[in-house]
């Protein structure tokens, strides 16, 4: 009896601390990463760095703060941070590419095993993975208050290519969801044009759902196990990778939180969001993390913060949109927080266990493990978190 209330207490998450400690970590493991960066290596305009610059830009908007000026946890703090401010950072290096969709050379993407019936990659501004910057674009459009039509253009003209193309075979891997649809959806409800959230709902049932073509699987989502796929090749397994899965939820959330209620799609991805959260909810580790393989966690058992932090954030939105009921999910995002902010998250800031680059669950992690990507998905969640936790506006 005494054993089973343990590991039954063991499971329980504690309460969300104050709003303002769930922003500090959040600006915390985002001030170490920017100090430690090489400076040569200080700008990417690749999905790695853009995930980043996404976190970022959601942290701003989720503190008390714009300007983000923030410090370590060791109380030193980085000048350049302080100096210029997390927007003007933001800003830095929008300008740095004269805010154009990214072209640049892929070779890690490209190295990976693609889906089945996919030769090669898109190339250029196509490839999703060079279109998240767009998102930060678009953010910084809107919060500079002048909307000021370059910084969106190269986005626009790149969009109205593939909307004039047809082509709907773009998004053959789990990734390109979160990467395209940040962009989509934010262009979308920026221009409130229904031509691009149709375009975007068009592009996902393609890779999720239908299929792009007769002879193209893709059918990213398993209805079976209300979880995604990495790819096609993973069709009728039980590999379910945990970051691809985090990067599903969280362009499920894009859909969701900047189409207009008038969509006709929003019912489609409102129920995947739900059937998702529901299987994730079922095998959630008692440390309150997700390991490398969701349906694995025998054999990787380790916490993995690239995925948590995913299902952290798209969980903590579902809450806060009405979506998810409190009652039922809180504690979920409880428990997800606590490995997150007491596991992963380092005095000094670092936030470790990241899985590395890749394409399917691996055992290439460690407490200092770390990524720009890493750090932009926890910001991501601290986004969502804080809206949840004691002293959030109401």
């Amino acid at each position: 009896m005494l054993l089973s209330l343990i590991l039954v207490a063991a499971t329980v998450g504690a309460a969300l601390p104050p709003r303002e400690t769930v922003l500090a970590a959040g600006h915390s493991a985002s001030a170490y990463y920017v100090a430690h960066v090489p400076p040569a290596d200080e700008f990417s305009c690749g999905w790695t760095r853009s995930t980043l610059m996404l976190g970022l830009v959601e942290l701003v908007k989720a503190s008390d703060h714009p300007s983000g000026a923030a410090s370590h946890a060791d109380g030193q703090s980085d000048s350049e941070w302080n100096r210029t401010g997390t927007h003007d950072y933001l800003l830095r290096w929008a300008n740095h590419y004269d805010w154009k969709l990214c072209g640049e050379s892929q070779s890690e993407s490209t190295a990976w095993p693609l889906a089945t019936a996919v030769d090669v990659l898109p190339t250029g501004a196509a490839l999703a993975d060079n279109q998240l910057c767009g998102a930060t674009y678009a953010e910084l459009y809107v919060l500079d208050g002048m909307r000021n039509g370059t910084w969106i253009a190269d986005t626009l003209h790149e969009f109205h290519t593939e909307m004039a193309s047809n082509s709907t075979s773009l998004w053959s891997w789990v990734d390109a969801l979160f990467m395209a649809m940040n962009t989509w959806s934010r262009i979308g409800a920026i221009t409130a044009d229904q031509r691009y959230f149709d375009q975007q709902f068009d592009d996902f049932s393609a890779a999720a759902l239908e299929g792009p073509t007769p002879g193209e699987t893709y059918r990213l989502w398993s209805e079976e196990h209300s979880l995604f796929f990495r790819d096609d090749r993973y069709l009728n397994s039980t590999v379910f990778w945990s970051r691809g899965n985090g990067w599903a939820m969280g362009a499920l959330v894009t859909a969701l939180q900047h189409s207009p209620p008038t969509d006709p799609h929003r019912g489609v991805y409102r129920e995947l969001f739900q059937k998702q959260a529901a299987a994730l909810k079922a095998i959630q580790a008692a440390d309150g993390c997700w390991g490398g393989s969701l349906l694995n966690q025998t054999g990787y058992p380790a916490p993995e913060t690239t995925g948590t932090s995913g299902f952290a954030y798209g969980i903590a939105y579902g809450i806060n949109a009405g979506i998810l009921p409190s009652e039922d999910y809180l504690s979920v995002v409880e428990r997800a927080w606590s490995c997150l902010d007491t596991i992963a998250l380092q005095p000094s800031g670092l936030f470790g266990y990241c899985q590395p680059v890749g394409a399917s669950p691996d055992h290439n992690i460690s407490p200092n493990s770390t990524s720009d990507f890493c750090v932009g998905l926890f910001a991501l969640a601290v986004s969502q978190v804080a809206q949840l936790a004691p002293g959030a506006p109401s």
